[in-house]
């Protein structure tokens, strides 16, 4: 392989970022989906406006949740995702969310900015009245955990009572799609009105067991879009063991860790991808020491993949000579 410049490669991995693999989850979730958008079709064909429901998307950091839904409503033949059309749009939440700051962030991704003070009841009113003009079908609130966690009972009345309204809007009901971490399906539960208004879509963890043969199959779609050959290295079934370790079981940091290894073999001018590249990968992400490296430590499966090293078990980053500036 002609070795490859730097903005070459680049280019190469945005394409490899932007591909899509669907998996079982993500097929589940397109169902759900379309189980609302037609039933919703079906009955505004009739005459009818009745309250929609929604979907809560839950999984760990890595699950490629985020990914999966925003793919999903940008292909789906029948939703029109973002601007201008917004039939379909997403807010994400910061970690100290509010019912009142979500709204108006809502508000912007419509292209409205709401003026003045004003309340979180008249916000969600004006919210509702851009999902009527825009005929918004779904609105999708990522990280929906933040809004609930550590909230009083009165703050948490209020976002299940907005959610309720958003559903149930006489003049136009949109269907919410919230994902999050677990933690966001128990905090929904404790509601049992809003709780039958949604179904569960889990972006659980893989295994070995169930996923070793998706894992070789994933890796072998991503080194023909990158026109690399599969070392003998990564041929066994200790490999791909290995691989789902260092994924800490997630299907969208499996993903991440692939496309990472091959970057460096084109980096390196390699026209073969060997486990030595994922070891390095790895080690890049997380500066750690052989000795903690899934990709090379004997007895992997102890390792904690999940959890930032300590001083002592910091690879010492080489010494790096630079020019004068």
């Amino acid at each position: 392989m002609t070795q490859l410049s730097r903005e070459e490669v680049s280019h190469i991995v945005a394409d490899l970022e932007h591909r899509f693999i669907a998996h079982d989850p993500y097929l589940e979730l397109r169902d759900q989906i379309d189980d609302i958008l037609y039933r919703r079709k079906a009955h505004t064909a009739a005459g009818r406006v009745t309250a929609q429901r929604g979907i809560v998307v839950i999984g760990n950091a890595g699950a490629g949740k985020s990914f999966g839904i925003e793919h999903l409503l940008q292909k789906h033949p029948h939703v029109a995702y973002g601007k201008p059309y917004l039939q379909a749009l997403t807010v994400r939440l910061a970690s100290e969310a509010t019912i009142k700051g979500v709204g108006l962030d809502t508000l912007k991704a419509y292209g409205y900015e709401s003026k003045g003070s004003r309340t979180g009841h008249s916000i969600w009113r004006q919210v509702m009245h851009q999902a009527r003009s825009h005929k918004t079908l779904f609105l999708h609130f990522d990280e929906a955990q933040h809004i609930l966690r550590t909230k009083s009972k009165s703050e948490f009345d209020q976002v299940m009572l907005v959610w309720k309204s958003c559903l149930e809007y006489a003049e136009w009901p949109v269907s919410l799609i919230l994902s999050g971490t677990c933690e966001l399906l128990d905090l929904i539960n404790r509601d049992e009105q809003l709780s039958r208004r949604f179904e569960p879509v889990h972006f659980a963890p893989m295994s070995y067991a169930a996923h070793g043969h998706e894992v070789i199959g994933v890796l072998g779609a991503y080194l023909d879009a990158a026109k690399l050959s599969r070392g003998k290295t990564l041929e066994t079934s200790a490999f791909a063991r290995r691989l789902l370790h260092a994924a800490r079981y997630e299907f969208g940091s499996k993903i991440g860790l692939i496309i990472s290894a091959i970057k460096l073999a084109l980096r390196n001018g390699n026209q073969t991808l060997e486990q030595s590249h994922f070891a390095g990968a790895y080690r890049k992400q997380k500066r750690c020491v052989d000795a903690l490296n899934p990709f090379i430590a004997e007895n992997f499966r102890s390792i904690k993949t999940g959890q930032l090293l300590s001083g002592a078990e910091l690879e010492i980053a080489p010494a790096i000579k630079r020019g004068a500036a």
